[in-house]
């Protein structure tokens, strides 16, 4: 997750194109879903601790190992630059399993692989990664009414995306620029870090705005939190109320005025610029976390059982976003 968010951003060239046809048959796997989470956030946050500008090879071989995990599951995955003239920037990784009924409509679900300088990003973004990795096998030989997108995301922390680089806005100006309908986008950014001590919890602002916007905010951090600006309330809703339905996650909703400057600080930021609806699926990073960018990001502060849920609460979600009702 990045410190704050570039509102003069330069303009990107792309090379590669976007994620294309359909799926395939996926592979078996006799791992459980808990498993597999904890195994991906290792593999980045071992394998791949130095994913970083300093480390730009690492960085990208863990962004072609993202794709080989996708093409794995019967994913055609393509890779887009971020940078035509300096394709040694960084990319983007994409697979999409497209709609049945309305495949110009897409879902886009996000999540950035690179971490920042000097810490393992377990929480930041491993767990991100392992969930958006995890969903999209569960959605594999599944199509549905809409394209469901999967993007890893290169270059969201500020060190990683100097130059202009982030690899969110790239591929939200080029989906833009290609007219394509993105009715929502859900960036995973962190979703493994609880705790359940009474006064765990903070916010970016203090709880007169929230009393003020009618909001009743948990003092305790054991929830995962769907967040937006106000013009997202109806997407926000609706994915709030699917991931409680599920009853696999304590879900917190929160629409938000646009100059709360936190709540910009990941991939859905760049959509939001973009023009389209977007939100933020987080454990609220440095709100919770004392291990927010910290060397102590690392694999044993994670709650696997909790995040196991909330992936499950996001399957929910995805598949209700991607299916249309009988009236639409």
């Amino acid at each position: 997750m990045r410190y704050w968010m570039y509102f003069t951003i330069t303009v990107l060239l792309l090379g590669g194109c976007t994620a294309g046809s359909q799926v395939g048959s996926q592979a078996q796997t006799s791992q459980s879903n808990r498993e597999r989470l904890y195994d991906d956030v290792r593999m980045l946050s071992e394998t791949f601790a130095q994913r970083n500008t300093n480390h730009r090879g690492v960085l990208n071989d863990a962004g072609t190992w993202v794709g080989d995990r996708l093409a794995s599951m019967g994913y055609v995955v393509n890779l887009e630059q971020v940078n035509k003239q300096k394709p040694e920037r960084g990319f983007n990784v994409i697979a999409e399993l497209r709609g049945t009924t309305r495949p110009e409509e897409i879902v886009l679900i996000g999540a950035h692989y690179d971490a920042e300088i000097d810490t393992p990003g377990a929480d930041d973004n491993a767990s991100g990664v392992a969930a958006m990795l995890e969903l999209a096998r569960r959605f594999a030989d599944a199509p549905m009414d809409r394209t469901v997108r999967w993007v890893g995301f290169t270059n969201e922390e500020n060190s990683n995306s100097k130059g202009g680089v982030m690899g969110s806005f790239a591929h939200a100006r080029e989906a833009k620029n290609r007219n394509e309908s993105i009715v929502a986008m859900m960036s995973l950014e962190m979703l493994g870090f609880y705790d359940e001590t009474p006064g765990s919890q903070q916010y970016p602002f203090d709880q007169s705005m929230a009393a003020r916007l009618g909001m009743d905010l948990p003092d305790t951090g054991d929830f995962i939190g769907v967040v937006g600006r106000f013009e997202d309330r109806r997407l926000i809703d609706a994915i709030s109320a699917s991931m409680r339905a599920s009853e696999r996650a304590n879900v917190v909703d929160a629409a938000l005025p646009a100059m709360v400057r936190a709540i910009w600080r990941s991939d859905h930021g760049n959509f939001w610029l973009a023009g389209y609806n977007a939100v933020m699926i987080t454990d609220t990073s440095e709100f919770r976390t004392p291990h927010y960018h910290m060397p102590s990001d690392t694999i044993e502060t994670l709650d696997f059982e909790r995040m196991e849920g909330v992936v499950d609460a996001l399957e929910v979600a995805i598949r209700d976003l991607a299916t249309l009702s009988p009236d639409e």
